[in-house]
């Protein structure tokens, strides 16, 4: 699959958001989670900021894209049409659809996971696919998978190889 990102985000500094996602998968790190975490943009604005958080609320469902689309609250609502999700892994099937549900057309990530597969339901489910403007990844790769392998070598080795 070739990556795509609608014209609609030219001129956007991907690398500036990718960093305040990064700093939530840091401090989820920190926390003793999975150190993966995630941002939602709206007319260069932050509106809600997530990090995985399973351990702490022991919830699986719990992950970084799923904790900012929760708490995107009016904003998410009322303009979902220029809404950005950045997150620092590719989002696993569960976050997809949940941006997918929350209409949120673009998703900006930093590592790809060659687990999740995501990529594969995009192309092939024709309701996801037409939700979706904008699927890059690749954005600041280096340093989420650096923030990763500090917390969590095995998960990165994971998500780096499917292997554990």
């Amino acid at each position: 699959m070739t990556q795509y990102i609608s014209p609609t985000l030219n001129g956007l500094d991907l690398e500036k958001f990718m960093r305040e996602a990064l700093a939530e998968a840091d401090a989820a790190g920190q926390a003793g989670e999975i150190p993966i975490g995630a941002v939602l943009v709206l007319d260069g604005e932050i509106i809600a900021r997530g990090r995985a958080r399973h351990v702490g609320l022991k919830n699986q469902v719990r992950h970084a894209e799923m904790n900012a689309l929760l708490d995107g609250g009016e904003k998410l609502w009322t303009d979902f049409r220029r809404v950005i999700l950045f997150t620092t892994v590719e989002p696993c099937p569960m976050c997809l659809g949940a941006a997918v549900m929350a209409d949120v057309p673009h998703i900006i990530f930093a590592m790809h996971d060659q687990v999740v597969y995501s990529k594969l339901t995009l192309e092939a489910n024709p309701y996801v696919k037409r939700h979706i403007k904008s699927y890059f990844g690749g954005v600041l790769e280096a340093e989420s998978a650096a923030i990763i392998g500090k917390y969590n070598a095995r998960a990165l080795k994971y998500m780096q190889t499917g292997v554990i």
